[in-house]
């Protein structure tokens, strides 16, 4: 059960809003492919493992997950648990969770979940892979043996952590040797797009996470960031090392490797920065018309202009229908009708407006309200003349309408789920490709691949959304003070 829990987002993340597989069909070859139970499934299959699936419940990143669905969901798991236990002995569990995922009226989810499994098998070992943006409570750590954390930021290696969990689990039965775990918390946060892998300073942190794991009888060193985007008393940076063995020597290694990543990691602290530029809203979009000026010329082709409207990213859990960004674009029409191809916006979260516009049809024109319907404290109803241009049906795994529809010289994509902007397929299945556009705005904070392989020029607005990366501008209630960065001249030794 893995879900990314923005608390500041008011939408209730519910049944609709999840891919739910259950059973066997988990074992079907291809499903799932690149995530972590897919790792886990292929690794315990190669090795010859009896199986037994019990649930797979994912979702985007969304505001706060329903009590009933998160029940509902939580006694099938159990219930599968206690037959197959009941059918004949369980030697291991592997999960796949995030590790951020609230629920309302009830918190951090995951220890939740792991005591009442725990209930059922109390002394077997269990293994967990886990998202890099995890928040450990000593529920959640208590109910699990061995941790592997995501190592990319993108995370392009959820596959591979997955595949560790179940390497390690395996290692454990094989051996007969108990998994250890330290742990170290850092009294800390860090914005998402601070954090990409591949810059400094987590590139140098991680390889020391990797050459840790390098030590004989170390399994797994994983740097969680928490989530930034959750006002919750246990948010923080946590440092795991697993060990294969719980003797004295095993112990003192990962204790010790624990403190010196989690010494390492609080050293350079003040050098996490954003790794391209990036301006208010505003001055993102006047920077990247200037940009399309300069880079685009009559007749030539070249890449497009992004400008990331990053506090309204929904893979970070924002609603996705904030509209700071597209007020400064609408303010500058003058300059947007000029460009040389139309202002490719990527997009909204509007039910209500996707609804209106293929109620119409492709070709109609629209008077239609776009944005403000979750974040009012953000996002206006800002009211827009559309016409359709495309309309595609229950895409993808969250079976989304998706709409493309011109303002003037704006193309806009509008959902109507809670989908995230980031997938490489979304524009293709309207017909339009991103590199054919020299201003793509959409609402990410880092690029994903698929765009930032074909981006002249990455520009990051710190706009105002309920995934605000100015962090220090959110006015938390829950969250354990002194916090870095919060409180800048706070000291810690670990």
């Amino acid at each position: 059960m893995a879900h990314e829990s923005n608390t500041l987002n008011p939408i209730i993340t519910g049944e609709d809003d999840f891919v739910v597989m259950e059973g066997a069909a988990l074992l079907v070859p291809g499903i799932s492919p690149g995530s972590s139970i897919r790792g886990i499934i292929d690794t315990l299959r190669e090795a010859g493992a009896d199986i037994v699936p019990i649930l797979m419940a994912r979702a985007v990143p969304n505001g706060v997950i329903s009590g009933s669905f998160y029940a509902k969901k939580k006694n099938d798991f159990i219930h599968r648990l206690a037959e197959a236990k009941a059918a004949g002995p369980i030697d291991g569990v592997c999960l796949a969770l995030h590790g951020s995922m609230k629920v309302e009226g009830l918190g951090c989810a995951e220890g939740d979940l792991l005591g009442a499994i725990r209930k059922i098998v109390p002394d077997i070992p269990i293994t967990s892979a886990l998202d890099m943006h995890a928040t450990i409570t000593d529920e959640l750590f208590a109910g699990v043996n061995g941790f592997a954390g995501y190592k990319t930021a993108p995370h392009v290696d959820c596959e591979e952590t997955g595949a560790l969990a179940a390497e390690m689990l395996l290692e454990s039965l094989r051996t007969g040797k108990k998994l250890y775990t330290a742990w170290r918390k850092i009294p800390m946060l860090i914005a998402g797009e601070k954090s990409e892998s591949e810059a400094e300073p987590m590139k140098s942190l991680l390889e020391s996470c990797r050459s840790a794991e390098k030590q004989p009888g170390l399994r797994a060193a994983s740097l969680l960031l928490g989530f930034p985007w959750a006002d919750d008393e246990h948010n923080g940076v946590s440092i795991l090392v697993t060990s294969l063995g719980d003797g004295p020597p095993e112990r003192s290694l990962a204790d010790s490797t624990a403190l010196e990543l989690a010494a390492g990691f609080w050293k350079r602290r003040k050098d996490f920065n954003f790794r391209g530029e990036y301006y208010d809203s505003a001055q993102s979009i006047e920077t990247a018309f200037l940009a399309v000026q300069s880079d685009w010329r009559s007749g030539e082709h070249q890449r497009p202009v992004f400008v990331s409207d990053s506090g309204d990213n929904p893979t970070a859990g924002a609603a996705g229908d904030a509209t700071e960004l597209l007020e400064e674009i609408l303010k500058r029409m003058d300059t947007v009708d000029k460009l040389p191809t139309p202002l490719l916006y990527s997009g909204f979260y509007d039910a209500p407006a996707a609804a209106a516009c293929i109620k119409a049809g492709i070709g109609a024109e629209v008077e239609t309200r776009l944005g403000g319907k979750w974040d009012t404290v953000n996002g206006k109803k800002i009211p827009l003349r559309l016409t359709v241009k495309k309309i595609v049906r229950n895409y993808g795994p969250y079976k989304s309408d998706l709409v493309l529809a011109a303002h003037k010289n704006i193309l806009f994509t509008i959902t109507s789920k809670h989908i995230g902007f980031g997938d490489e397929m979304l524009l293709p299945s309207l017909g339009i490709r991103a590199e054919d556009y020299c201003l793509v705005a959409v609402k990410l904070g880092y690029l994903e691949p698929c765009f930032r392989n074909i981006a002249a020029r990455a520009i990051m607005a710190l706009s105002k959304g309920c995934s605000n990366e100015a962090l220090e501008t959110i006015p938390y209630k829950k969250v354990r003070r002194p916090l870095y960065p919060l409180d800048k001249d706070m000291e810690w030794n670990g």
